[in-house]
């Protein structure tokens, strides 16, 4: 009998992506992203309601994952698709069994990049190319 492991999604990143360059063999970068899937319906009413469900653990890794924290940010739209993994270990300080599902990413597709936010007073996106340019000092 054939199996499949296969998920692929659209959603929006809920953090920004964390970049880590774990201990394997061969130093692969790994990115880790967390995505919200929205779903829209309508009650009985008429209403419409958005169902989210939220992916909290997906690993990207090698030149994917460094394309990945260069290029994402909070907010950004992407479609992923990958296989789903269970992590297992064991807690450190209770001793306890632990374990989650994630999703290994195998392709990550850009599909609206957000800008990073570039902070308090600085102008918003396109409002730098419309301000006049000031004079130099040398000019003067």
């Amino acid at each position: 009998m054939p199996y499949l492991n296969r998920y692929a999604f659209i959603g929006n990143l809920t953090r920004p992506p964390e970049l880590r360059f774990p201990r394997t063999a061969d130093k692969q970068a790994l990115c880790i992203l967390h995505v919200a899937i929205n779903r829209d319906t309508r009650d009985p009413s008429g209403e419409k309601r958005t169902h989210t469900v939220f992916v909290n653990y997906i690993e990207a890794w090698g030149p994917t994952g460094e394309a990945c924290a260069q290029f994402l940010t909070l907010g950004s739209l992407v479609l992923v698709e990958g296989r789903m993994e269970v992590d297992r270990w064991q807690d450190k300080q209770s001793g306890a069994k632990r374990s989650r599902m994630k999703v290994v990413a195998e392709n990550v597709q850009f599909l609206h990049i957000r800008p990073a936010d570039p902070g308090p007073g600085a102008p918003a996106e396109g409002e730098r190319a419309r301000r006049p340019r000031k004079a130099s000092r040398a000019a003067a």
